[in-house]
């Protein structure tokens, strides 16, 4: 019974354990690559070795993590304080059992003494490491690395690797860098032995290591193999990298409704299972996918946004082989097929010798489109600016006779006046009627050219659409 209320407790005073909250305004953790050793004889007989850190950066992209987050860092603590407590009492449960057991037993005085010395030095063995246990849990709340962002060095945007040396603690401190990977290389039974290192500057020491065996004729393979575990070693955990090729290439990307910056193509992600992934075109079309990350590889989908084909219209032209472009994108030579996606396009005809002429194909056109293409005129002026300098040269002289018009009407409304103030004066009544006359003439005049005006006003819109 008593053990049972010692497991109780124990477990009580762990729920109620609060984690220690995360700081949230630490700098970026940055981190860099350095090249392979240049004096090392390898590098020089094998040239490829030097290209392979630029293979491995080229796999460093979408790092976001470099610590356990705060709520998964206490719950690995506490899971492992209290089995830690669970093995203690444990322990001393069979410890107790033993010592009932002896005691019942019916060997001699000196044997009993000698076992239950045995027993209490186990048992105290016991609490020290429950205690032990429990300590360590405590100490791992306020000693383990807060969250931060990672960032490559910012020579490595220019394809520019770091110089190491032979001190990479004073690497890190000239370049203001938190980690760096450095390698070492030798020759063994014919193989490459590739040895990626890293320094840890905030410990002031080295923490990490893989090797890699690799043929020399097969160097560049192992890329993607260290790639690997350098993002392991710096993110703090396993990965994997979602590639995402989409054409067009102006689509949208999102993951589980994270938007991805314009250009931007792939994501990090540190947890194996499904994503839904979103893209989205500037005309509205949209399209959803679910693609199921693994662990150490890069999962690609490839998806193509394209709204489906409302028809398909055969352009030709009287005489053949004009140029066809589709909204200002060469499209071929007639006759051939126009193909529309749902919604209007505009079709320019060219053929040397020949005027360019313009078509909407609008999307529920169908069928057979002829256009009878007229020749070019040998002066060299188009029927655009034809019509447009026919259209001005009317226009012009409708502005001349519209004011002699409007006089010749004042004229005679001023004739009319007098000739009612005075009847019997001949003089009036001839300004009249001859005003009356020019009024008539003019008025014609003016409506002919102001319907001839109309007619080219017309043709010019018609010749510019």
């Amino acid at each position: 019974m008593r053990s049972a209320r010692s497991g109780a407790t124990a477990l009580l005073l762990a729920l109620l354990a609060a984690p220690v909250p995360a700081r949230t305004d630490l700098p970026a953790w940055t981190f860099g690559v350095a090249s392979m050793p240049p004096t090392a004889r390898e590098v020089r007989t094998y040239p490829a070795l030097g290209s392979l850190p630029l293979l491995v950066l080229e796999n460093l992209r979408d790092l976001e993590l470099r610590f356990l987050s705060d709520e998964e860092a206490a719950k690995i603590l506490e899971t492992a304080r209290l089995q830690g407590l669970y093995e203690a009492g444990a322990s001393a449960a069979r410890l107790r059992d033993q010592r009932d057991a002896a005691a019942l037993s019916p060997s001699g005085l000196s044997e009993q003494a000698a076992q239950e010395r045995k027993l209490r030095v186990e048992q105290s063995r016991g609490r020290e490491e429950g205690a032990a246990s429990g300590e360590i849990g405590t100490r791992g709340d306020t000693t383990r690395g807060e969250p931060r962002r990672l960032a490559l060095w910012e020579g490595h945007v220019a394809g520019r690797l770091l110089e190491a040396g032979t001190d990479p603690g004073g690497t890190c401190a000239r370049e203001k860098l938190e980690y760096l990977v450095f390698w070492e290389v030798s020759e063994i039974s014919g193989y490459l032995r590739i040895r990626m290192l890293g320094w840890n500057a905030v410990l002031g020491r080295q923490d990490f290591s893989y090797t890699s065996y690799r043929s020399p004729e097969d160097i560049s393979s192992g890329a993607p193999e260290l790639a690997q575990a350098l993002v392991r070693a710096v993110s703090g955990r396993p990965s994997s990298r979602l590639v995402f090729e989409v054409e067009p290439p102006d689509a949208t990307v999102r993951v589980d409704g994270r938007l991805l910056a314009p250009g931007r193509r792939s994501l990090r992600v540190y947890e194996e299972r499904e994503y839904q992934v979103s893209l989205e075109t500037a005309a509205g079309l949209r399209s959803d996918y679910r693609v199921r990350s693994e662990f150490g590889k890069d999962v690609t989908l490839s998806a193509r946004l394209e709204a489906p084909q409302s028809a398909v219209v055969l352009v030709e032209t009287d005489p053949p082989g004009a140029t066809v472009h589709l909204d200002g994108i060469w499209a071929g030579t007639t006759p051939g097929e126009a193909r529309l996606f749902g919604y209007a396009r505009v079709a320019r005809l060219a053929l040397p010798g020949f005027e360019d002429e313009y078509r909407v194909i609008e999307p529920n056109a169908e069928g057979r489109l002829l256009v009878q293409l007229r020749e070019a005129d040998s002066s060299g002026t188009s029927a655009f600016e034809r019509s447009k300098e026919r259209f001005y040269q009317a226009l012009g002289l409708l502005a001349v006779s519209l004011p002699v018009t409007l006089l010749s009407y004042g004229v005679f409304l001023q004739s009319s006046a007098l000739y009612q103030e005075d009847p019997g004066n001949g003089t009036f009544s001839g300004r009249k009627d001859a005003a009356l006359v020019a009024f008539a003439v003019s008025g014609g005049i003016t409506a002919g050219l102001l319907a001839g005006a109309s007619i080219r006003l017309v043709k010019y819109i018609q010749s510019a659409r």
